[in-house]
C-alpha cells in the first residue's frame, strides 16, 4: 500500500491540474509497483522556499542524501 509524500515550493496548480497530477501519479505508481490503485494515498504540500529549506533540505534530505533514491542536483 504505497503513501507518496510529496512536498514542494509553491506550483499554484489549480485543483483540475492537481487532480491531474494525482491521477497521473497514481496510475504509474500502480504500473510500476504492480499496486491496486485504490490502495494509493498521495500527500501534496506546498511549501514556501524557507519552511522548504528548513523542514525538507536540512531534516530530510542532507541527512539521508545517502539513502535518497534520487539524489539532488542543487544545494540550498
Amino acid at each position: 500500500m504505497p503513501h507518496i509524500t510529496l512536498e514542494c515550493y509553491p506550483k499554484g496548480l489549480s485543483e483540475q491540474e492537481l487532480q491531474a497530477f494525482a491521477d497521473d501519479l497514481t496510475a504509474f505508481v500502480g504500473e510500476r509497483l504492480s499496486t491496486p490503485t485504490e490502495y494509493i494515498t498521495i500527500d501534496f504540500k506546498e511549501l514556501d522556499e524557507q519552511a522548504f529549506k528548513s523542514e525538507i533540505w536540512d531534516k530530510k534530505i542532507v541527512p539521508n542524501r545517502e539513502h535518497l533514491l534520487r539524489k539532488p542536483a542543487y544545494q540550498l
